[in-house]
């Protein structure tokens, strides 16, 4: 963690502070690749119940993207690509204001059609109810108004839908809807009005005997045949044997292709790649802990139209998730100099390694289940507990009923080669009772003795704080509070300290909403540490850092990701999804009057913290004298690593502590006429 102590800073020529967070919000930051698929837009966060729809709502002649959740929201895509090759772009989370006015966690599923024949498209809402919006904006730039919060037939019946789907299946020239419902029957309204003005009369309860035992029917025609999605994740197929104006059903397959995505199906046939012949996709919901990853699968048909051929290529078509309960920690795994992500999974940790490096990340699936490490409803944070220059692994565990243990893996191996061993699966004990359910773990030098402290929550809300009386290489947590600071509110609280403002202390990031709460709550909360490095006085700043975003359980995790001098925000969520938020800010010591030093960068050393030596990575742009320093806490010059002229390009270099003390240091990269920059580093031994 990036913390500078005001005795250094007083050697540093410009330090610019900001007391605004600015944090962007960027979906494709950088690349995330899983089983040879590059993911369009990772960083969006996740799905529960997506339900996919492909429409070419700008009438560009390419097919753009939409994505409906169980929050009743209506993600936005659009496709800057082309009719063959898509390439889609996160617009929104709430396109157009379309939502479902009572989604009731089942969700939103949008339909688009144009059902007062004007040529743009109007959207039909499904949920528990079906709601009806109208284009009154045009075929290029939508704009749409709520015509019918709860459609109701021509007898003014609600019409009930959990899915549905519209399609001329009478061939009269305007649109019939088919509502799924709960129970697993299809619904068969037929629109006895006109093409300008519809009116839907219930013609089935039943319609074609197309009832699926498994529960909510999820209805999808293709070329006037049909599939229907199923709750326990497969798919039932039935062929049409009549013609376009008289249909007759055919079951073919109760279990078509073998589908199973989970739970809550939720087909969608498009011809993504031009090519003639409808692709398919299905949305699905992952639910519980442990279940695999995926928000939409993609399944690309590599046969006909006459007769399609279906093959997976992806269960992550637009957006990275892990399945459900993301919980991101980014650290250097492997010692390459760039930082690595894993999540919990389950009972398993998930791993994506970074293939790219400090300047361009790129992060590829590569384990699910890395060095065999298993905890039931791991929540994993990674920290250097015995000061031997890799990190070891603290997991909380979810037990019902409790007591659960925090679970302490000790890396054995090297920091290129990691080994984990449980060490103890019980780190505290006699602390946590049965009401705890599930403890997660996260760890700072919360009081400025070189060594890491630990908090846990559990499901009361509270902090606890743990003080590491020990030492940086044999720790000894003893128990202090369980609500530290006056933090506690009911429900799991997910945490990440991190020394934001530069100020040499450390702040909080942590969820606000419990975990039964409604997903419309607020979701992250910051606190900003007014007091010193050795006591802490958290002062609530922000109780809803991004109130325009649905985060439900946001996981904050920061890191300096582009190596500019700040902290950026990557925030998992119940869904299994990752959103990533850049800083923004000027707050920095490798900042000055707003303006973004490029002559040269001194990156993130490794390990750290590091026992003895680490490596010092910097580039520069051109040829320059150059000057690598390493101050002490008191501001005192302790080693000069470089001095000298370079040449342009990438360098590292070692920087052998042996003969030092325990403690925190600076090193600083300089040169004449340029603002210097700095960095924290650690040496414990």
């Amino acid at each position: 963690m990036k913390r500078v102590t005001s005795l250094i800073l007083i050697f540093l020529p410009v330090i610019v502070l900001s007391q605004e967070l600015q944090f962007e919000l960027q979906p494709g930051a950088f690349p995330v690749e899983v089983s040879g698929w590059e993911i369009f837009q990772p960083w969006t966060g996740g799905n529960n119940k997506s339900t996919p729809e492909l429409c070419d709502i700008d009438a560009d002649d390419d097919l753009d993207f939409f994505l409906g959740d169980e929050r009743g929201y209506v993600y936005s895509f659009q496709n800057t690509g082309s009719s063959l090759q898509p390439d889609f772009q996160y617009e929104t989370s709430f396109f157009d204001s379309l939502t479902h006015p009572n989604p009731t966690y089942n969700g939103a599923v949008v339909r688009f059609v144009d059902i007062d024949d004007d040529s743009d498209f109007d959207a039909f809402v499904g949920g528990s109810y079906v709601s009806v919006y109208l284009n009154n904006g045009s075929i290029y730039q939508p704009q749409f108004e709520l015509l019918e919060d709860s459609l109701r037939d021509n007898n003014l019946e609600i019409v009930v839908g959990t899915y549905l789907d519209l399609v001329d299946i009478d061939g009269d020239g305007d649109y019939d809807l088919f509502a799924g419902h709960y129970s697993g029957y299809l619904k068969y309204y037929e629109n006895i009005g006109t093409g300008t003005s519809y009116s839907f009369n219930l013609v089935s309860s039943n319609w074609f005997n197309t009832y699926c035992s498994e529960g909510y029917a999820s209805p999808c025609f293709g070329d006037l045949d049909l599939l229907i999605g199923t709750g326990e994740g497969t798919l039932y197929y039935y062929r049409n044997d009549g013609d376009s104006a008289s249909a007759q059903m055919t079951l073919v397959s109760d279990n078509y292709l073998d589908i199973d995505v989970g739970d809550y199906a939720s087909p969608e046939l498009a011809d993504i790649d031009g090519d003639g012949d409808l692709d398919l996709f299905v949305g699905r919901d992952p639910t519980g802990f442990g279940n695999s990853m995926g928000d939409v699968y993609f399944y690309e048909n590599i046969g006909t139209p006459q007769v399609p051929d279906f093959q997976l290529i992806t269960t992550n078509y637009i957006c990275f998730d892990m399945g459900d309960g993301a919980t991101p920690n980014l650290v250097d795994i492997d010692a390459d100099g760039d930082p690595d992500l894993f999540t919990g999974k389950g009972d398993n940790l998930l791993f994506y390694r970074n293939v790219g490096n400090l300047n361009e990340p790129r992060f590829v699936y590569e384990s699910e289940n890395f060095g065999g490490v298993n905890v039931n409803t791991l929540m994993p944070w990674f920290v250097d507990l015995d000061a031997d220059g890799d990190y070891d692994l603290l997991a909380g565990e979810g037990a019902i009923p409790g007591p659960p243990g925090l679970h302490l893996f000790t890396n054995r191996g090297t920091p290129q080669n990691p080994q984990f061993t449980l060490t103890t699966n019980n780190l505290v004990p006699g602390v946590f009772g049965q009401g705890s359910v599930l403890l997660i773990p996260g760890t700072t030098d919360i009081d400025a003795d070189g060594d890491q402290d630990l908090f846990v929550s559990d499901v009361s809300g509270g902090l606890y704080f743990f003080e590491n009386i020990g030492s940086a290489s044999q720790h000894q947590f003893q128990f202090v509070t369980n609500d530290w600071q006056n933090l506690g509110t009911w429900g799991h609280r997910l945490f990440c300290f991190y020394d934001i403002d530069s100020d040499g202390d450390e702040d909080l990031f942590i969820n606000s909403n419990a975990m039964y709460n409604q997903p419309w709550d607020k979701n992250l909360m910051f606190y900003r540490n007014v007091g010193t490095p050795q006591n802490a006085v958290m002062v609530l700043e922000n109780e809803d850092l991004f109130p325009e975003l649905m985060i439900w359980q946001a996981r904050p995790y920061l890191l300096d990701i582009d190596q500019d001098g700040d902290g950026d925000l990557f925030v998992g969520d119940l869904w299994g999804g990752i959103r990533f938020f850049r800083n923004l800010e000027v707050n920095s010591v490798n900042r000055e009057a707003g303006t973004v030093n490029r002559s040269f960068s001194l990156l993130p050393n490794y390990p750290n913290p590091f026992n003895s030596s680490t490596t010092i990575p910097f580039t520069i742009d051109r040829a320059l004298p150059v000057k690598i320093v390493v101050y002490n806490q008191l501001g005192q010059c302790v080693a000069t690593l470089v001095d000298g002229q370079m040449s342009p390009g990438q360098h590292q270099i070692q920087w052998d502590a042996s003969i030092l003390s325990t403690g925190v240091y600076l090193i600083s990269l300089e040169s004449d006429g340029i603002p210097q920059q700095a960095r924290k580093v650690i040496l414990l031994k």
